[in-house]
């Protein structure tokens, strides 16, 4: 059987992650610590990135940079356009019924 894989399935050790974001790996954990990201792991510990995780640490510098909140803020606002985005999906499956 063939896995499925999409945007959420774990694929990339930090340092090619760290590179794909554009960041240093030292930063990948600072915002695991946030909670920002919540890599995958391994049964020998090792952490694995997937491309949502890649993509919220890119918007999670986007925010940072644009409105100067600090990781626990960037982390609410993400959370909130996450949930905005979830809603207009319902609302959008409620109209096609």
């Amino acid at each position: 059987m063939v896995e499925k894989i999409d945007e959420t399935t774990p694929l990339y050790v930090i340092s090619v992650a760290a590179r794909l974001a554009g960041v240093h790996p030292q930063t990948l954990r600072t915002y695991e610590r946030a909670k920002i990201i919540l890599p995958a792991r391994t049964t020998g510990n090792l952490r694995l990135y997937s491309l949502r995780d890649i993509k919220r640490v890119k918007e999670a510098r986007r925010i940072i940079r644009k409105y100067g909140v600090n990781l626990s803020g960037a982390r609410f606002i993400i959370k909130l356009e996450e949930e905005v985005e979830s809603l207009r999906k319902k609302i959008k499956d409620f109209e096609k019924k």
